[in-house]
């Protein structure tokens, strides 16, 4: 007897199977079978129904336990079958045994990932019973490439199922052997057999249910449809049911198989009115009037996909508390699962509502596969930054995590990748950069770097330089390597960890991936055997191979929100749904059937009586069969959402189904997340004091419910904090009594006083790589610099017998000496640099050389020369030395800074019994000597330099100094606009123009010639312009002695009000501004942890307003 139950969703079609199934109270044999998502579902509901006594003659199966039951009565249970990973390897040496005759396939069949859909169309095609012999005999008889396609997977499918024919069996073929066992064992005679969740069937089940029709007492299938006459011209959304249902009665009636057909009416009970009109309604041929929704349908848009599951989690935690809802009768559907379940996993987990996600993850993110995968692409990818710390970072290695940060920051810091990883010679690169002085700290850790690289690059080598080239060979290399790391010790502690920190189900998953691992070599080991296999080939199909498996998870309470795709949630009753992200992009949510056949290539085989059924229209009934179905499985309420904007900050707009829910309920209301103003994250302690944070009526709310006051007491004392403060104990353990202070770091405590705190007080240094950017190159500037102008040509006014070309071809040989100097001694060499390193740095030397007669000009034309080279200030030693100047200290507020430094070149002139100087610093950039800076206090490096010289200077140069100026010297190649006829002379003005040196000089004529000779143009290169008809000297760049005078004691408050400063301490964000291209937030290294807010205690912007010379003098004036 063939039956078949028809009826809408929510009929009671399920509710009579299980009461059919108990009342039989053993008579015979009751067998219930449902799809394998269902079947854990469908276990619970028929214990519930039957009591525990029902599984003495009932019981619930999918068609793969099924095919087990014929198996164990017929035989063939015991016989070896493949696995997900032993298919695709399987299918790997089927494709590389018939490469040589494929026309179509013969290059894509070279690439591994081609394998999954070979795989997905070999499925296809058994699940509809077509033989791979037939495909070839269709291709054949096609002409044309869609001839050759077909030809070409009949025979790889045809070498496949070869294959598995002497090796193992196919999974995928279960059913149709289980068919054959069936005709001779009759297993099912005798039994009533029952179908519930089914929409349609394949081929290969549905000759299951022929032969069970034949044999059992009665086989009665359950259908979600009205009726079994289509009246829909095949496009309504019962239509796949009564296909189903048609074709089942043609098998039965062809086998002479006595049929009935019972149509189930709802019985309206237990299901709230509003949702029967949506079921009856929602995809009704004619239009419904719209009735009231009484509350049991909802909308709601979100303005992002994290808030929409915040409100969720609100909503269900409402519904437990006020409305008696079990968790368990609450369910939460996505068509796109995957894009929400991090989300929902997280989000809930903070607002307290425990959930089960029904749906599949991505193995190889799991940390055991994550460092089986990474060490591969290690190996066979040279080393790549992504693939090494990917390896690293699963906690899984031997080497420990703070070996593992510094590592990370050397490798950044140099760029690491390659044979460098692998080279017999030690590191030799400072950790910190290029041109750094080396100190014990640094050498220590360079050893300690350097034997983290060895730990970590050795069983790697082992990896790599496996001799055997085969997939066996290659197999048990990886499974030695794994050894030799300690995998297998260190999961065992971590398993154990995990259970004694009560996480059994995460502890059960690391022991199932490891088995998964283990099954996988074992496959490839037995099946590629002798197969040639090079390294990076086998890395792609091992992780192919460890894609095919995934992890079983089981829910580890009953009492549980259920969470998952729509296709897996259509057999899940609950009194409350919540549809997530049912936006226009995701429902109705229809792509390509997986495989390589298209609709034209079904099509075509139809033609020759070969009937498969995933074309794009077939997909699409399913797809909005499946909205039906979902729609349908709430009882009390049905609550649909989507985001206004996606993850990815696209716009995203409501789907169909809620304009038909619009047309279907009168008083249905949107609710935007926009007019709640965060009220739904009060349902939960800890989003509801996150809320509280920001909204005091929200603040007053909590503070009067018990348990909250202490916390809202901690959280106003939060709020009454300000970044702008730190106490004075605080001061004194970051910084100490006495502050090491530098011209760069007077520089950014006077920029903003919380990237200081950031850079100095917690020393939260940037990773930055080593290059040759603007502080590298001008440290090589300044290093050639000073080589060059040592020279005994700069100590004197002319040398006899050198002038023009021999003066230029000495300089080039000085450059070049230097050059080569600093290479082997900063750099140690350029071999073991990246070509294009190399590349870069030789195209500098061009710059380096004008930079270097640019200077040699301009001091060949001077009287003040060079006299001393990286002067030091402060306590300490460089190369070796004591530093010839003692650190410029002020006490103030009892904090006392100590201002320490080097200046890059310092000029003298001996007139008479005076020693004349001027401080030079190289710039390699764009920056000028700006009086606004030095009004507020920064860019005082040189000034406070020059000022001390002229205190200190005679301890040192043994004569009475005289401070004449500071300048800026551009060390730069001119870049000049221009065009190709411009004379030499309008070059050589242009380029003086560009360079000109800025800062200040005092107003003496005579030092001022003693600078520069005075051509008939005027200065070159003093930022000076003398009048051709007075003779007369102006500039702003002019100070009088008693002007640098006043300007020495403005520098000296500057330093007051920074000793004030750290001592209150300041470390507000209040950046200086000069505009959105010149200020100091540009290029700050903390933005990310500065969270800069205007307003928010001390947070600002210090807008320094520019200063011309005569209002700078003017202030200076009225300060003194």
């Amino acid at each position: 007897m063939f039956k078949l139950l028809l009826g809408r969703a929510g009929s009671g079609k399920t509710t009579a199977v299980l009461n059919r199934i108990c009342q039989a109270e053993g008579a015979r044999p009751q067998i219930l079978l449902v799809p394998e998502q269902q079947s854990h579902e469908a276990e619970r509901a028929l214990c519930a129904a039957g009591g525990p006594q029902i599984n003495l003659w009932a019981e619930v199966l999918s068609f793969s336990r099924l095919a087990n039951r014929i198996f164990q009565k017929a035989g063939g249970l015991g016989e070896e079958e493949l696995d997900s990973g032993g298919r695709l390897l399987l299918m790997y040496r089927a494709v590389r045994n018939t490469a040589a005759e494929l026309k179509v396939y013969g290059r894509p069949s070279k690439r591994p990932a081609f394998l999954s859909s070979l795989l997905a169309t070999a499925d296809e095609l058994k699940s509809c019973c077509v033989p791979p012999e037939l495909l070839v005999q269709a291709g054949r008889a096609s002409a044309g490439p869609e001839g050759d396609k077909l030809q070409d997977l009949g025979l790889i499918l045809g070498e496949y199922q070869a294959l598995t024919n002497q090796i193992a069996l196919d999974p995928r073929d279960r059913l149709t052997r289980a068919a054959d066992k069936l005709r001779a064992c009759r297993w099912a005679e005798g039994k009533e057999v029952w179908l519930d969740g089914f929409t349609d069937f394949t081929p290969q089940q549905k000759e299951l249910l022929r032969l069970m029709m034949s044999q059992a007492e009665s086989l009665t299938v359950t259908l979600t449809c009205d009726h079994l006459e289509e009246d829909e011209g095949g496009a309504g959304i019962f239509s796949p049911a009564r296909r189903t249902a048609n074709s089942l009665l043609s098998l039965a009636r062809k086998d002479g198989v006595s049929c009935e057909v019972e149509h189930l009416v709802s019985r309206n009970t237990g299901k709230a009115e509003p949702l029967l009109h949506l079921e009856r309604a929602l995809f009704a041929e004619a239009a419904a009037a719209p009735v009231p929704s009484q509350g049991a349908v909802e909308l709601f848009q979100a303005a992002s996909p994290r808030s929409e599951v915040e409100w969720t989690a609100a909503q269900i935690l409402r519904l437990t508390r006020e409305e008696g809802c079990r968790f368990r009768e609450i369910g939460v559907a996505a068509r796109n699962y995957s894009g929400y379940r991090d989300l929902v996993e997280s989000v809930f987990e903070r607002y307290g509502v425990p959930v089960f996600s029904s749906a599949m993850t991505d193995i190889l993110e799991k940390p055991v596969l994550a460092l089986v995968t990474a060490a591969l692409d290690i190996t066979a990818g040279g080393y790549r930054y992504d693939d090494v710390f990917r390896y690293l970072k699963t906690g899984l290695t031997d080497l420990s995590q703070e070996d593992a940060d510094l590592l990370e920051n050397y490798v950044l810091k140099w760029d690491i990748r390659g044979s460098r990883w692998t080279q017999s010679k030690e590191w030799t690169w400072h950790p910190k950069g290029y041109g750094l002085t080396w100190t014990e700290e640094d050498r220590a850790l360079l050893e300690r770097v350097d034997r983290a690289r060895r730990q970590v690059s050795a069983p790697l080598e082992s990896l790599r330089k496996n001799k055997d080239r085969t997939g066996k060979g290659q197999a048990v290399s990886l499974y030695s390597f794994l050894e030799e790391i300690g995998l297998p010790e260190r999961l065992e502690e971590r398993v154990e960890a995990l259970i004694q920190r009560n996480s059994p189900a995460l502890a059960e998953e690391y022991r199932q991936l490891w088995d998964i691992l283990c099954g996988g070599l074992e496959q490839c080991a037995r099946l590629l055997a002798d197969s040639p296999m090079e390294l990076e080939e086998f890395s792609l199909l091992f992780r192919l191979v460890l894609s095919q498996y995934d992890v079983g998870t089981i829910p580890v309470s009953l009492d549980r929100v259920a969470a998952g795709e729509t296709t897996r949630q259509t057999g899940h009753r609950v009194k409350v749904l919540f549809l997530l992200g049912a936006d226009d992009g995701s429902l109705p949510q229809v792509g390509a059937a997986p495989g390589l056949l298209s609709d034209d290539d079904r099509a075509l085989l139809a033609g020759y009586g070969l009937e498969l059924g995933q074309s794009q229209r077939e997909l699409l009934y399913r797809e909005m069969t499946t909205i039906y179905q979902v729609c349908a499985q709430p009882s009390e309420k049905l609550v649909v959402s989507w985001p206004s904007q996606g993850a990815g900050g696209e716009e995203c707009r409501p789907s169909f189904l809620v304009g038909r829910l619009r047309l279907l309920f009168s008083d249905i209301k949107l609710i935007r997340e926009e007019e709640l103003n965060g009220a739904f994250r009060l349902e939960a302690p800890l989003p509801a004091l996150e809320q509280a944070g920001r909204n005091q009526a929200a603040r007053r709310a909590l503070e009067t419910l018990p348990g909250f006051s202490g916390q809202v007491a901690q959280l106003d004392r939060a709020a009454a904090w300000e970044r702008g403060r730190l106490s004075r104990r605080t001061v004194d353990r970051l910084y100490g009594r006495r502050v090491a202070m530098s011209a760069s770091r007077m520089d950014k405590y006077k920029s903003c006083h919380f990237s200081y705190f950031m850079r100095y007080g917690l020393a939260a240094e940037p990773r930055k790589p080593a290059g040759f950017t603007a502080p590298e190159y001008g440290t090589f500037v300044h290093y050639v610099l000073e080589q060059v102008l040592q020279d005994s040509m700069f100590s004197q006014m002319s040398i006899p017998g050198m002038e023009g070309d021999e003066r230029k071809k000495r300089l080039r040989k000085l450059t070049k000496d230097a050059v080569e100097r600093y290479v082997l001694e900063e750099l140690g060499g350029l071999e073991g640099q990246s070509a294009r390193f190399q590349y870069l740095f030789r195209r500098l030397l061009r710059s380096v050389q004008a930079v270097v007669d640019n200077v040699a000009e301009e001091l060949l034309h001077s009287k003040f020369k060079p006299i001393s080279f990286e002067l030091g200030f402060g306590r300490g030693k460089k190369d070796d030395k004591e530093l010839p100047l003692p650190p410029v200290e002020l006490t103030s507020h009892g904090v006392t800074i100590s201002v320490t430094g080097f200046v890059d070149r310092v000029d003298g002139w001996i007139d008479g019994e005076k020693l004349h100087l001027r401080v030079v610093d190289y710039k390699t950039g764009r920056k000028t000597f700006d009086l606004t800076e030095v009004w507020n206090g920064l860019g005082l490096q040189m000034l406070l330099y020059l000022f001390t010289l002229e205190e200190k200077g005679r301890e040192l140069y043994g004569l009475p100094v005289e401070g004449d100026g500071v300048l800026y010297l551009p060390a730069r190649e001119a870049v000049i606009r221009g065009s190709r006829w411009m004379s030499s002379e309008e070059l050589r003005k242009k380029v003086d123009k560009e360079l000109t040196r800025s800062g200040l000089v005092v107003n003496d004529p005579r030092v001022l010639d003693a600078m520069e000779d005075r051509g008939e143009g005027g200065y070159r290169f003093l930022p000076l312009k003398v009048s051709k008809s007075t003779g007369q000297i102006t500039g702003e760049a002019l100070a009088s002695a008693e002007q640098l005078g006043k300007l020495g004691q403005h520098i000296r408050r500057v330093l007051e009000d920074i000793c004030q400063e750290l001592a209150g301490g300041n470390i507000a964000a209040d950046p200086f501004w000069r505009g959105p291209e010149k200020n100091a937030c540009r290029f700050c290294d903390y933005a990310a942890a500065c969270h800069f807010e205007p307003g928010r205690g001390g947070d600002c912007k210090r807008w320094l307003p520019k200063v011309n010379a005569k209002e700078f003098w003017e202030q200076i004036e009225e300060e003194t």
